[in-house]
């Protein structure tokens, strides 16, 4: 709760991220004044063996390292039967925060500059002998001052010391998984991280991930049967030679991929060139949302009336807050055409899935350590939203599409909607085609709609 301090060190203030494996409260170093992130482990876990050891084993492994681009652990122990960690507390956003912000993707030049301190700081755990197998928007943060930082360690495989997953587990999340990683392959080094960078390259790039489906099955048959979609027809500012850096970075074949994370970010520098990005100019607006929502939170608090004696209830309800990511696991995007499929020896089949799971996450609440703050519960949603994509032959053609309401536009794009039943009607430029959908909308959910022509 609120008001607590642990070990007589770290007083918990807000709690600013909940979700299933715990959550994450805003807290102050009493001796120093610092603020921190305090990460506690959900009670329902504590009865979980594997998962107990996977979130103090984290702990363990943050404490031995030092490093820039790598969150910063500043202490852990128990609060009663609830084992907690103690990072610094960053002021900024996920890139998939910054992703929804910027409209989708990022230009090229300051994606690379994104890249680079990423590649440093995998580079860092490699060296340690350590591959984090879930690089994802999610698990990058950029704080106000442009420093980027991988989160979240609560996965990372010890080459030294893998007990911890035992052969044929399967750990990571669907959108950036590495085949090798899909099928539980025991040694695990490096080039999966190089993977699954270039993975989120390519989403930072197109705004979308390289595979994506109607289920986490066909997420992962992507990633090992079907060659990378390019990235130069998605987006026209990317160039041949950019999505050249990309396939490679994706090479089914782990021998065909850079060999380090660092080698990755440098042949996507050199295929854009050399360009100075100053990270704290070209997102600004990560500095200006935090300062607006400070203002927010002050303008609150000194409007909200007094609680009396009914203090610690009110804190333990009103300060929890969700992060909801922009896209959702079900969002759809055509994968490739059949003449671009390859084959990948010991294909896995969709019943074999479950069975060889051991930690399978698919960008649920995200619990590391958010710093957006509040002081009142977020309103219910009164929208809902669709996400319209048309297809030709398989592949992505933009079509302009009116809904009954009278919003337009072309695809691929989300739209939000008043909850109600709408018709889409989409046509394809030159052909004569109309293609025509109705969907229902629900307030706060995400319905994806695609046209086939």
């Amino acid at each position: 709760m609120p008001g607590e301090v642990l070990d007589d060190r770290w007083r918990l203030e807000d709690r600013i991220g909940q979700g299933a494996m715990g959550s994450v409260f805003r807290g102050r170093d009493v001796k120093t004044g610092q603020l921190v992130a305090v990460k506690v482990l959900a009670p329902e876990h504590c009865r979980k063996p594997k998962v107990l050891a996977r979130f103090e084993r984290e702990a363990e492994l943050m404490m031995e390292l030092r490093h820039p681009n790598i969150v910063q652990l500043l202490g852990h122990g128990r609060l009663r039967a609830l084992p907690y960690i103690v990072m610094e507390y960053l002021d900024g956003m996920t890139l998939s925060e910054v992703l929804e912000a910027k409209g989708g993707h990022l230009p090229v030049a300051e994606t690379v500059a994104l890249v680079k301190p990423i590649a440093a700081g995998l580079a860092f755990l490699h060296r340690a002998g350590l591959v984090h197998r879930d690089i994802k928007p999610q698990n990058i943060f950029l704080t106000t001052r442009g420093r980027v930082t991988i989160l979240d360690l609560g996965v990372v495989r010890d080459q030294h010391n893998p007990g911890l997953t035992k052969p044929g587990a399967m750990v990571g999340t669907p959108y950036y998984m590495s085949p090798e990683q899909i099928l539980g392959v025991e040694d695990i080094d490096r080039r999966t991280d190089v993977y699954s960078l270039a993975a989120m390259t390519f989403e930072l790039l197109t705004g979308r991930p390289p595979y994506l489906g109607s289920n986490n099955f066909e997420v992962l048959y992507g990633h090992k049967n079907t060659a990378v979609p390019d990235a130069a027809s998605l987006v026209k500012s990317i160039t041949k030679q950019v999505a050249q850096v990309l396939i490679r970075g994706m090479a089914k074949r782990r021998e065909d991929r850079p060999e380090t994370a660092s080698e990755f970010a440098a042949e996507l520098e050199a295929a854009v060139g050399v360009k100075k990005v100053d990270l704290v100019k070209a997102f600004a607006f990560v500095a200006e949302a935090k300062k607006k929502q400070q203002r927010r939170d002050a303008k609150e608090t000194r409007d909200a009336p007094p609680v009396a004696d009914k203090g610690i209830e009110v804190e333990s309800t009103r300060l929890i807050q969700k992060y909801t990511p922009a896209r959702k696991d079900s969002d759809e995007v055509p994968l490739a055409a059949n003449e671009d499929v390859v084959s990948v020896a010991n294909v896995i089949e969709a019943d074999s899935i479950e069975s060889k799971t051991e930690i399978f996450s698919t960008d649920a609440t995200y619990v590391g350590p958010i710093t957006r703050e509040t002081s009142a519960p977020r309103p219910a949603p009164s929208h809902g939203h669709v996400r319209v994509i048309t297809t030709l032959k398989g592949k992505p053609v933009s079509a302009t599409f009116a809904v009954s309401d009278g919003t337009k536009g072309a695809t691929p794009k989300t739209v939000s909607l008043r909850p109600g039943r709408y018709s889409i009607r989409a046509e394809l430029a030159g052909s004569g085609r109309s293609l025509e959908r109705k969907v229902d909308v629900a307030a706060g959910a995400t319905v994806n709609v695609r046209l086939e022509f």
